[in-house]
Protein backbone atom coordinates (compact mmCIF):
# COMPACT_ATOMS: atom_id res chain seq x y z
CA UNK A 1 0.00 0.00 0.00
CA UNK A 2 1.42 3.46 -0.87
CA UNK A 3 2.44 5.49 2.18
CA UNK A 4 0.04 8.26 1.13
CA UNK A 5 -2.84 5.83 1.78
CA UNK A 6 -1.27 3.76 4.55
CA UNK A 7 -0.69 6.73 6.84
CA UNK A 8 -4.34 7.83 6.76
CA UNK A 9 -5.97 7.38 10.16
CA UNK A 10 -9.39 7.11 8.59
CA UNK A 11 -9.61 5.86 5.03
CA UNK A 12 -12.79 7.20 3.50
CA UNK A 13 -13.11 5.39 0.20
CA UNK A 14 -15.36 5.46 -2.83
CA UNK A 15 -15.57 2.78 -5.50
CA UNK A 16 -16.59 4.42 -8.76
CA UNK A 17 -18.62 2.15 -11.01
CA UNK A 18 -18.85 2.53 -14.76
CA UNK A 19 -22.64 2.62 -15.04
CA UNK A 20 -24.34 4.98 -17.45
CA UNK A 21 -26.51 6.06 -14.50
CA UNK A 22 -23.75 8.40 -13.32
CA UNK A 23 -23.70 10.37 -16.57
CA UNK A 24 -24.93 13.92 -16.11
CA UNK A 25 -25.27 13.61 -12.33
CA UNK A 26 -22.36 15.88 -11.38
CA UNK A 27 -20.79 13.69 -8.69
CA UNK A 28 -17.22 14.63 -9.63
CA UNK A 29 -16.46 16.91 -6.68
CA UNK A 30 -18.06 14.50 -4.19
CA UNK A 31 -15.99 11.62 -5.55
CA UNK A 32 -12.74 13.60 -5.41
CA UNK A 33 -13.44 14.60 -1.78
CA UNK A 34 -12.76 11.02 -0.62
CA UNK A 35 -9.35 10.01 0.72
CA UNK A 36 -9.21 7.02 -1.61
CA UNK A 37 -10.83 6.86 -5.05
CA UNK A 38 -11.00 3.39 -6.59
CA UNK A 39 -11.76 3.01 -10.30
CA UNK A 40 -12.39 0.04 -12.56
CA UNK A 41 -10.84 -1.30 -15.74
CA UNK A 42 -10.43 1.24 -18.55
CA UNK A 43 -13.02 3.78 -17.36
CA UNK A 44 -11.82 7.25 -18.42
CA UNK A 45 -11.88 10.48 -16.44
CA UNK A 46 -11.00 12.79 -19.32
CA UNK A 47 -14.08 14.57 -20.65
CA UNK A 48 -16.11 13.17 -17.72
CA UNK A 49 -14.62 15.00 -14.73
CA UNK A 50 -17.85 16.73 -13.76
CA UNK A 51 -19.55 13.37 -13.30
CA UNK A 52 -16.76 11.04 -12.13
CA UNK A 53 -14.03 13.34 -10.80
CA UNK A 54 -10.38 13.25 -11.78
CA UNK A 55 -8.47 11.69 -8.87
CA UNK A 56 -7.58 8.00 -9.01
CA UNK A 57 -5.92 6.40 -6.00
CA UNK A 58 -6.34 2.77 -7.05
CA UNK A 59 -7.37 1.25 -10.38
CA UNK A 60 -8.19 -2.44 -10.71
CA UNK A 61 -7.78 -3.96 -14.15
CA UNK A 62 -6.91 -7.12 -16.07
CA UNK A 63 -5.03 -7.47 -19.38
CA UNK A 64 -8.13 -7.32 -21.57
CA UNK A 65 -9.25 -4.09 -19.90
CA UNK A 66 -5.83 -2.42 -19.93
CA UNK A 67 -5.06 0.59 -22.13
CA UNK A 68 -1.70 1.22 -23.87
CA UNK A 69 -1.03 4.49 -22.04
CA UNK A 70 -2.49 4.27 -18.53
CA UNK A 71 -1.24 7.75 -17.65
CA UNK A 72 -3.95 9.23 -19.88
CA UNK A 73 -6.60 8.63 -17.22
CA UNK A 74 -4.61 8.08 -14.04
CA UNK A 75 -2.34 10.07 -11.75
CA UNK A 76 1.41 9.52 -11.50
CA UNK A 77 0.94 7.84 -8.13
CA UNK A 78 -2.15 5.81 -8.99
CA UNK A 79 -1.77 2.28 -7.66
CA UNK A 80 -2.45 -0.01 -10.63
CA UNK A 81 -3.75 -3.35 -9.32
CA UNK A 82 -3.81 -6.30 -11.71
CA UNK A 83 -6.59 -8.84 -11.13
CA UNK A 84 -5.22 -12.19 -12.33
CA UNK A 85 -7.96 -14.48 -13.61
CA UNK A 86 -5.66 -16.94 -15.40
CA UNK A 87 -1.97 -17.82 -15.60
CA UNK A 88 -1.65 -15.91 -18.89
CA UNK A 89 -2.36 -12.69 -17.02
CA UNK A 90 0.90 -13.09 -15.11
CA UNK A 91 2.68 -13.77 -18.40
CA UNK A 92 1.21 -10.62 -19.94
CA UNK A 93 2.30 -8.27 -17.16
CA UNK A 94 5.79 -9.82 -17.10
CA UNK A 95 6.14 -9.33 -20.86
CA UNK A 96 4.98 -5.72 -20.54
CA UNK A 97 7.42 -4.88 -17.77
CA UNK A 98 10.35 -6.66 -19.41
CA UNK A 99 9.37 -5.31 -22.84
CA UNK A 100 9.89 -8.68 -24.49
CA UNK A 101 9.93 -8.70 -28.27
CA UNK A 102 7.59 -11.65 -28.88
CA UNK A 103 4.38 -11.12 -26.95
CA UNK A 104 1.86 -13.84 -26.08
CA UNK A 105 -1.34 -13.22 -28.04
CA UNK A 106 -3.30 -16.47 -27.73
CA UNK A 107 -5.61 -17.29 -24.85
CA UNK A 108 -7.14 -13.86 -24.19
CA UNK A 109 -10.84 -13.26 -24.80
CA UNK A 110 -9.92 -9.80 -26.12
CA UNK A 111 -6.52 -8.76 -27.39
CA UNK A 112 -4.66 -6.87 -24.64
CA UNK A 113 -2.24 -4.02 -25.38
CA UNK A 114 1.12 -5.06 -26.81
CA UNK A 115 2.70 -2.15 -24.96
CA UNK A 116 1.91 -1.05 -21.43
CA UNK A 117 4.25 0.90 -19.19
CA UNK A 118 3.91 1.89 -15.56
CA UNK A 119 6.16 2.66 -12.62
CA UNK A 120 6.62 -0.73 -10.93
CA UNK A 121 6.62 1.01 -7.54
CA UNK A 122 2.93 1.68 -8.15
CA UNK A 123 1.97 -1.72 -9.52
CA UNK A 124 0.46 -4.52 -7.46
CA UNK A 125 -1.01 -7.94 -8.23
CA UNK A 126 -4.21 -8.63 -6.34
CA UNK A 127 -4.13 -11.77 -4.24
CA UNK A 128 -6.40 -14.31 -6.00
CA UNK A 129 -8.20 -14.97 -2.73
CA UNK A 130 -9.82 -11.52 -2.91
CA UNK A 131 -11.48 -12.58 -6.17
CA UNK A 132 -12.27 -16.03 -4.77
CA UNK A 133 -13.85 -14.49 -1.69
CA UNK A 134 -15.94 -12.05 -3.72
CA UNK A 135 -17.19 -14.81 -6.01
CA UNK A 136 -17.77 -17.75 -3.69
CA UNK A 137 -18.09 -16.24 -0.22
CA UNK A 138 -19.89 -12.95 -0.79
CA UNK A 139 -21.99 -13.78 -3.85
CA UNK A 140 -22.01 -17.52 -3.05
CA UNK A 141 -21.82 -18.54 -6.69
CA UNK A 142 -21.40 -22.21 -7.53
CA UNK A 143 -17.78 -23.33 -7.76
CA UNK A 144 -18.60 -25.67 -10.64
CA UNK A 145 -20.16 -22.84 -12.59
CA UNK A 146 -18.39 -20.57 -15.05
CA UNK A 147 -19.52 -17.29 -13.51
CA UNK A 148 -17.35 -14.97 -11.46
CA UNK A 149 -17.58 -11.54 -9.85
CA UNK A 150 -17.39 -8.35 -11.85
CA UNK A 151 -14.45 -6.03 -11.28
CA UNK A 152 -16.79 -3.78 -9.31
CA UNK A 153 -17.59 -6.41 -6.68
CA UNK A 154 -13.93 -7.45 -6.47
CA UNK A 155 -12.96 -3.80 -5.95
CA UNK A 156 -15.64 -3.41 -3.32
CA UNK A 157 -14.37 -6.48 -1.48
CA UNK A 158 -10.87 -4.98 -1.50
CA UNK A 159 -12.24 -1.67 -0.21
CA UNK A 160 -14.00 -3.41 2.67
CA UNK A 161 -10.62 -4.83 3.71
CA UNK A 162 -8.56 -1.63 3.52
CA UNK A 163 -11.04 1.20 4.21
CA UNK A 164 -12.86 2.44 7.28
CA UNK A 165 -15.75 3.94 5.32
CA UNK A 166 -16.86 2.58 1.95
CA UNK A 167 -19.13 4.38 -0.50
CA UNK A 168 -20.15 3.41 -4.01
CA UNK A 169 -21.37 5.46 -6.95
CA UNK A 170 -22.18 4.52 -10.53
CA UNK A 171 -23.13 0.89 -9.91
CA UNK A 172 -25.93 -0.93 -11.71
CA UNK A 173 -27.02 -2.02 -15.16
CA UNK A 174 -29.93 -1.31 -17.51
CA UNK A 175 -32.80 -3.78 -17.47
CA UNK A 176 -31.91 -7.05 -19.16
CA UNK A 177 -34.04 -6.42 -22.24
CA UNK A 178 -33.19 -2.71 -22.51
CA UNK A 179 -31.52 -2.30 -25.90
CA UNK A 180 -31.39 1.49 -25.87
CA UNK A 181 -29.61 2.53 -22.65
CA UNK A 182 -25.80 2.28 -22.77
CA UNK A 183 -24.10 0.13 -20.13
CA UNK A 184 -21.27 2.59 -19.44
CA UNK A 185 -21.09 6.34 -18.97
CA UNK A 186 -18.29 6.65 -21.52
CA UNK A 187 -19.52 4.70 -24.56
CA UNK A 188 -22.64 3.51 -26.40
CA UNK A 189 -22.22 -0.22 -25.80
CA UNK A 190 -25.42 -2.05 -24.88
CA UNK A 191 -26.05 -5.11 -22.76
CA UNK A 192 -24.87 -8.39 -24.24
CA UNK A 193 -25.91 -11.89 -23.30
CA UNK A 194 -22.23 -12.66 -22.67
CA UNK A 195 -22.39 -10.41 -19.62
CA UNK A 196 -25.07 -12.61 -18.06
CA UNK A 197 -23.12 -15.75 -18.94
CA UNK A 198 -19.95 -14.54 -17.20
CA UNK A 199 -21.51 -12.73 -14.24
CA UNK A 200 -24.55 -13.23 -12.01
CA UNK A 201 -25.90 -9.69 -12.11
CA UNK A 202 -28.95 -10.58 -9.99
CA UNK A 203 -26.78 -12.02 -7.22
CA UNK A 204 -24.58 -8.92 -7.28
CA UNK A 205 -27.52 -6.53 -7.07
CA UNK A 206 -29.05 -8.48 -4.19
CA UNK A 207 -25.75 -8.54 -2.30
CA UNK A 208 -25.23 -4.80 -2.80
CA UNK A 209 -28.72 -4.05 -1.54
CA UNK A 210 -28.14 -6.22 1.53
CA UNK A 211 -24.85 -4.47 2.30
CA UNK A 212 -26.49 -1.05 1.94
CA UNK A 213 -29.42 -2.02 4.17
CA UNK A 214 -27.00 -3.26 6.83
CA UNK A 215 -25.06 0.00 6.71
CA UNK A 216 -21.84 -1.68 5.59
CA UNK A 217 -21.60 0.54 2.52
CA UNK A 218 -23.42 3.62 1.26
CA UNK A 219 -24.59 4.38 -2.26
CA UNK A 220 -24.05 8.07 -2.99
CA UNK A 221 -26.77 7.95 -5.63
CA UNK A 222 -29.46 6.76 -3.24
CA UNK A 223 -31.52 9.46 -1.46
Amino acid sequence: MPKSIERLRCRRCVVVGNSNSIRGRGFGAVIDSHNVVIRLNNAPVKDHKADVGERTSIRLFFPESAVPNPLDNNNNETLMVLIPFKSLDFTWVMEMLLDTRNKTVEGFWRKPPSEWKWNTSYLRILHPYVTYQATYKLLQLKKKGKQYSTTGIIALNLALHICHEVNIVGFGYPERHDNTTPVHYYDTEHLSQELFMMHNITAEQEWLLKMIERGMISDLMRP
